[in-house]
């Protein structure tokens, strides 16, 4: 704790604070004494120089003189004397009013200082003016602010102070690369939702088809179904055709038997009609011979005269009768030829109508064997109709789910296009936008400063801080 003063057991007597150290303090920093209830005591060049006063014009006086009215009466500023009177440090950042009514801002530490029995005998400050590093803190907020408003084109000027231009330049190069990073993410959200659109657009047209192609596969299935029950109807058909051509067959190869035995019978009647007429033959040559007796019986009645009379009417009764027998088998041999003829013509229709039905047979069973032919195609067409429509049902069924797939996929592509265009619209909000890489804002300082790789400036007897250049540069 500086300007407190203590005995130890080594030293053995109490210490001044040593003479160098507050003439380097005096030098390099603003400092001020008060009273423990703030009444100025003290307070060297630098403070004076700060504050636009004279030590005449500022000793006992109250500290409140630097502050705003606001500040003064508020309950903060009586603590944060109690708590200095009460042996309490204060170090933190002030805003203090110089006699101008400028605002100056001031790194400070507020440090009690003890007598020999440990009461507060005077308060003392030692400060820095930080006003200038506050502005250009203050630019780079502003900068800040305007990127957070969504402006990308402002830049800040670097601050003489080094670490703060780290900041700022960084500031200015992240505003950079985040512009072109904002243009670059406008145009890729731009074409994303244009292609959004398209497959959106695409995946409409596809539903449409498929959708279209499913009706049309269902109607085709559909139709494939009635085909095979109508194949599978003519199959039966065709097995009950070839059952009925089977019987039909045998039918006419009984008949064919039938015939062939009408031929035998045909026969056997032609040989018995033969039989008849070599028989009515043998009674036509009785029947001449008789009529040769009768007629010599006549001669004969005719030489016995009288007496041989009645003998003659006998004979001629004889002889006509036997001319009757005669003309009667004549007429008999004539039917029975003519008998023969037309048995012959029987027989050789009879014989013909057999040829013609065993050709009937023959060709009955040639259309009994395509017949069983076709069933049997029928019957394989059915089966493998069944076959292509299980097939059309599951390419019915794959359709459905593509088309329900290119539903999602259209809804999908509609959802990206609005987040696309919910992208755009956020990334809008930044003006200033580039697509292209653009030369960085620089402004000139002291030193040129690598932003990518910021090297530290060299330490000081104070530290990395700048207020070994002087207590105003702090």
């Amino acid at each position: 704790m500086f300007f407190r003063s203590r005995k130890t057991a080594k030293e053995g007597s109490a210490e001044s604070v040593d003479v160098s150290l507050l003439v380097m303090l005096d030098r390099t920093q603003a400092t001020i004494q008060f009273e423990p209830d703030g009444t100025i005591l003290s307070a060297n060049e630098n403070f004076l120089t700060a504050l636009g006063y004279t030590l005449d014009e500022i000793v006992g006086k109250h500290h409140s003189m630097f502050v705003s009215q606001e500040i003064s009466q508020s309950e903060e500023y009586r603590t944060f004397w109690r708590d200095l009177a009460g042996g309490k440090d204060m170090s933190d950042q002030f805003p203090r009013v110089a006699k101008d009514g400028r605002t100056i801002w001031i790194q400070a530490t507020y440090a009690p200082i003890f007598d020999d029995a440990g009461n507060v005998t005077r308060v003392a400050k030692i400060a820095s003016d930080i006003t200038k590093r506050r502005e250009s803190l203050a630019t780079i907020a502003e900068g800040l602010e305007a990127l957070s408003e969504g402006n990308l084109s402002h830049r800040v000027e670097l601050s003489d102070f080094r670490d703060v231009a780290y900041l700022g330049q960084a500031f200015n190069s992240s505003v950079e690369k985040l512009g072109q990073t904002m243009g670059t993410v406008s145009e890729v959200a731009g074409a994303v939702q244009r292609t959004a659109g398209e497959i959106g657009q695409s995946s409409g047209d596809l539903a449409q088809r498929t959708e279209s192609q499913a009706a049309t596969l269902e109607e085709t299935a559909a139709a494939i179904e009635e085909l095979t029950a109508t194949v599978r109807s003519s199959a039966e058909g065709a097995r009950q055709v070839e059952d009925i051509v089977r019987t039909e067959q045998q039918k006419a190869s009984e008949s064919g038997e039938i015939v062939t035995q009408a031929i035998n019978a045909m026969s056997e009647i032609e040989q018995s009609s033969d039989k008849i007429a070599n028989i009515i033959s043998v009674i036509d040559d009785i029947a001449f011979q008789t009529n040769l007796l009768a007629l010599n019986a006549g001669v004969e009645a005719a030489r016995a005269g009288e007496a041989g009379r009645g003998f003659a009417v006998v004979a001629s009764e004889v002889r006509a009768l036997a001319q009757r027998s005669s003309d009667a088998a004549g007429e008999i041999k004539k039917l029975i030829s003519d008998s023969n003829r037309q048995v012959s013509n029987g027989v050789d229709l009879v014989g013909q109508a057999g040829q013609a039905l065993h050709q009937i047979i023959e060709s009955v069973s040639a259309i009994s064997s395509h017949v069983g032919s076709i069933a049997t195609g029928a019957e394989e067409q059915a089966t493998t109709l069944n076959e292509v429509n299980s097939g059309m049902t599951e390419l019915d069924r794959v359709t459905q789910q593509n088309a329900a797939m290119v539903q999602e996929s259209t809804s999908a592509a509609q959802t990206l296009n609005n987040d696309a265009q919910r992208l755009g619209q956020e990334v809008s909000v930044f003006s200033g936008q580039a697509s292209r890489p653009a030369t960085p804002y620089v402004n000139e300082v002291p030193e040129r400063i690598a932003v990518n790789d910021p090297q530290p400036p060299a330490p000081t007897a104070h530290g990395s801080l700048d207020s070994a250049v002087g207590w105003d540069d702090f």
